[in-house]
């Protein structure tokens, strides 16, 4: 497996010079790779927030080499990869990796799941959460740290469809992930299209799809959906919080030193709240810009909503007695889930 690559600086370190001290400062790059395209505001918040953060924070010693979403390899490849060592981190979505382990659907936040931040967050580190997240990823030979949260996620349509009925009877072919939100779909009448995420804008622009979701209203605006779509639905069932893990090759992560894996530890963390908090308001941004566009801005109605999270709840069954592993993780979320009243 590829280790990390070792570069070495010159420091003062006052007595460093004597021949029993360290004549020279280790510090330790990383390439990362993100879930977000270049350009993008999950990008850029990315390689100007975060990577710095490490940076500082570390007082140099680690450093992260910030790389956009499919620019070494493609997201689904993107576990593999890390596994691998062909880069030492990522912070990529696990609806991709569903074929490996169904209980990475429900870590990546099952459709009609958790639909505030807060609520997966406190299941992560209050009820279990982070533990079983640890589990699942190292049966893959990385080690998952925490996760960024991001606001709930839009669903962009050729054409309108205002209602479950109007979806239903249209059948439109609609771009989304493996597991449970391919099967919520299927049962609301669509027709389930796996492609890339980069490649939805094509795929819109085409018509090979009808119906099209990635990430929020803002990335989603700066890619380009409104040039090729005319309606979309916000908030979403499909995904209420958006989840993108952060995870590294265990070797690496193993070799680290313990102060930088804490440094490492706290700036994910801080950059999963400033994430949140950035892009909620880019999202509030992106929805004018939308609507100046000329896209319309649907809302269905509540019943549509209910009867779509109980089409939900049925996979969430199924994919939870998919391996043991898919059953502990949803059986715990279930649990924490009512413990919070949200069921």
């Amino acid at each position: 497996m590829k280790m990390p690559t070792i570069l070495f600086s010159t420091v003062a370190l006052g007595l460093s010079m004597m021949a029993s001290g360290p004549a020279a400062a280790e510090t330790i790059e990383w390439k990362m790779q993100s879930l977000h395209p270049a350009g993008t505001p999950g990008f850029e918040i990315f390689r100007d927030y975060f990577v710095p953060k490490v940076e500082k924070m570390s007082g140099g010693r680690l450093v992260i080499k910030p790389f956009a979403n499919d620019s070494i390899v493609k997201s689904k490849e993107g576990l593999d990869a890390v596994a691998a060592g062909t880069f030492e981190a990522a912070q990529l979505s696990p609806a991709y990796w569903t074929g490996k382990n169904a209980a990475f659907v429900f870590i990546r936040n099952a459709s009609a799941g958790f639909d505030q931040g807060w609520q997966y967050d406190a299941w992560l580190r209050q009820g279990g959460g982070m533990e079983i997240a640890r589990e699942v990823y190292a049966t893959q030979g990385v080690h998952f740290v925490n996760v960024t949260l991001r606001p709930g996620e839009s669903l962009h349509f050729k054409e309108p469809l205002r209602s479950l009925a109007e979806f239903r009877d249209a059948g439109p072919k609609v771009r989304t992930i493996e597991g449970i939100p391919a099967d919520v779909f299927a049962a609301m009448g669509g027709s389930p299209v796996f492609i890339s995420g980069s490649e939805v804008y094509s795929a819109l622009d085409k018509g090979t799809i009808d119906v099209g979701e990635w990430t929020g209203l803002a990335d989603n605006y700066s890619v380009g959906f409104h040039e090729v779509t005319d309606a979309f639905l916000y908030p979403s069932f499909h995904s209420p919080v958006g989840v993108d893990d952060v995870f590294v090759d265990q070797e690496a992560w193993d070799a680290l030193p313990d102060d930088l894996k804490a440094v490492f530890d706290t700036a994910v963390a801080d950059w999963s709240r400033y994430q949140w908090e950035s892009m909620t308001v880019a999202d509030v941004d992106a929805l004018k810009a939308f609507k100046d566009a000329g896209d319309e801005h649907m809302i269905w109605a509540e019943q549509d909503m209910i009867d779509v999270r109980t089409m939900a709840k049925d996979a969430w069954a199924k994919w939870g007695g998919e391996s043991d592993l898919a059953r502990k993780v949803y059986e715990s979320q279930i649990a924490f889930m009512k413990k919070i009243g949200l069921l």
